[in-house]
Order: C-alpha cells, then structure tokens, then sequence
C-alpha cells in the first residue's frame, strides 16, 4: 500500500520529519564535541602562531569551551597562557556570545530527545493501528533518505560557492544581536576558530548527516524488499 493512501500517511510523514531533524542534531553535536576535530584544525591553520597558545593550552581552553557549552560548568571563566603570560582568554563579548551559543545547544539537545520520544509513540501507534505498517514504515524510512540527499546536494552546492553568506544568514536567524561578530586581531575566539573552521564543521556535519541518512534509506529499502519477496513466496 502506498503511504499517501494510507489514513496514517500523517504519522508517517511526520516520523520522516522528526527522523530527519532527530538525524541532524546528532550530525551537529558529534561534530560539534569531538576534541580531534579542534585539533585537527588547530594544526591545519596554525592556530597556534594566531593565538599566541601552544598545542596543550589551546587543547585545554577548548576542553573547557565545550565543558562550558555542554552545561558542564556555569561560568566560562577559562584561564591559561597566552603569548607567555597567564591571562582571561576571553572577554566579555566572547562570553556573552558563547551564552548564547550554549543556549542553542541545550535546545537542540531538547528538540532531539523529545522528538525521539515522538518517533517512539508514533511508531508504536502504527504497530497497534496500521496493518501495513511494516511496508509503510520502510518506505518511510526510504523516502526520508532521498529527500534529504536531494535537498543536502542543493545546500552544498550553495554553500560551496558563497559560504559567507548562508554562514551570516545563520546567525542572523539564530541570534537576535551581533555579538557574533568578533575582531580577529583582538579576540581569541574567532582566533580559535576562523572562518575557515567553520567551513570545515559544515562539511564534516553534512557528510556525518548524509552517511547515515543513506544508512536509513538503505535499511527502510532492504526491508521493505524482503517483506516484498516474502509475501510472494
């Protein structure tokens, strides 16, 4: 039975949904909290002459950023040496943008848990109601993948010949001030993370993203097949 044919063709869609964002948060916050992925780019773009840290205090500031940002700490209050000398790493601006940014990771994390949650009931609704259900959900599973490839291809399509700008389009939309915008000849931040970090985040998120969407539109395909081929046995 195709799923717009089915009366629960709303449940279904709204888990490809929830699935999709559910999908991506996790992208976001794998990325976003893997300590490699800061080393890597503090090497590769020699962040260490741009900040006047060696390798171990620019690990340990960072360490302490995303303490910070997981809501392991109140107080972003990071001290360590730069260019010789035992200081604050980070001013005020620096603060109270990063106040803002744990706030959207902690609503991120919210969204993602509760929109598991959803999937689960809705999922168990189905078994309880939908006789095709294992052939619907599949499909689901299918779709949700394909779609989003699609949609993934045109964002990195924009996003690789002018990624300034969807970059300043995000924080306009997510912040509502522009403590965002940092001075790098003064502010150890965005010394710490350039631009270029960034570009280099986007990338490794959607391809985290991408693999495990093909992961579930291969798994919702491999299953709806074998329910396929049992029923005409």
């Amino acid at each position: 039975m195709s799923i717009m044919k089915s009366k629960y063709w709303i449940i279904y869609t709204t888990i490809g949904v929830l699935l999709s964002i559910v999908t991506l948060l996790t992208s976001i916050q794998m990325i976003a909290f893997n300590m490699g992925h800061y080393r890597n780019s503090f090497e590769k773009y020699d962040i260490s002459n741009e900040t006047g840290m060696d390798q171990e205090n620019l690990e340990y500031v960072m360490r302490d950023l995303l303490n910070y940002l997981q809501d392991e700490k109140d107080v972003l209050d990071t001290r360590a040496i730069v260019k010789g000398e035992e200081r604050e790493v980070f001013g005020e601006r620096e603060r109270l943008h990063m106040i803002d940014v744990k706030e959207l990771f902690i609503k991120g994390e919210a969204v993602r848990n509760i929109g598991l949650i959803f999937m689960g009931l809705f999922v168990i609704l189905l078994v309880m109601k939908d006789k095709w259900w294992k052939q619907n959900l599949s499909k689901t599973l299918f779709y949700t993948g394909i779609g989003n490839i699609l949609l993934l291809g045109l964002f990195l399509l924009l996003m690789y010949f002018d990624f300034n700008k969807y970059f300043t389009y995000f924080h306009v939309i997510f912040f509502d001030n522009d403590l965002w915008i940092l001075d790098p000849k003064t502010e150890i931040l965005i010394q710490m993370v350039p631009e270029a970090f960034f570009y280099d985040t986007a990338v490794k998120i959607i391809g985290l993203f991408v693999s495990s969407i093909i992961a579930i539109a291969a798994l919702g395909y491999t299953f709806y097949r074998s329910q396929t081929i049992w029923k005409a046995k």
